[in-house]
């Protein structure tokens, strides 16, 4: 009797902690992402006050050729507030091992904002492009190639 109970209050429980997400992608050109190219993200925001997480994900191949990558962002609210971000993430260990999921194209998750409030509906405007450089070079490389896809993924958080 109290095994189906448990039950019942335990997925009552996890089913209040779900959040929900949205993901919008873009694909990146074959022959690799100028690092003057700016990708554009539009996200229609219909709730006031609703806070959510941003990731970044990146999908690669082995053809990167970097162990890390570098990102300029820029965020736009309806009212035209712009925020600036450098961001800096890791992809591969000391070793080389690609960080993240796959085998053939390795798919990782970037924190860009923990937790960001959209205050007012409307459009909000994301935008990203790489900025890498090799350590042993002044003058970056103008193409990066081995990127295949950029995404933002909004997640939207729990009320605990």
């Amino acid at each position: 009797m109290k095994k189906p109970f448990l039950l019942f209050v335990l997925s009552v429980l996890l089913s209040s902690c779900e959040t929900s997400s949205e993901l919008l992608f873009n694909e990146l050109p074959n022959d690799g992402w100028k690092q003057s190219q700016w990708e554009t993200f539009t996200y229609r925001n219909r709730l006031i006050n609703n806070e959510v997480s941003l990731n970044w994900i990146l999908r690669h191949d082995n053809d990167y050729s970097y162990a890390n990558i570098f990102f300029i962002a820029e965020l736009t609210t309806p009212k035209g507030i712009m925020y600036h971000d450098t961001l800096n993430y890791r992809l591969a260990n000391a070793d080389g091992s690609w960080l993240g999921t796959g085998m053939y194209v390795h798919e990782l998750s970037l924190p860009y904002v923990e937790r960001f409030l959209f205050e007012e509906p409307g459009n909000y405007l994301f935008r990203l492009r790489p900025a890498v450089r090799p350590n042993n070079r002044i003058v970056a490389d103008s193409l990066l190639v081995g990127l295949h896809q950029i995404g933002l993924e909004i997640r939207t958080l729990s009320d605990d």
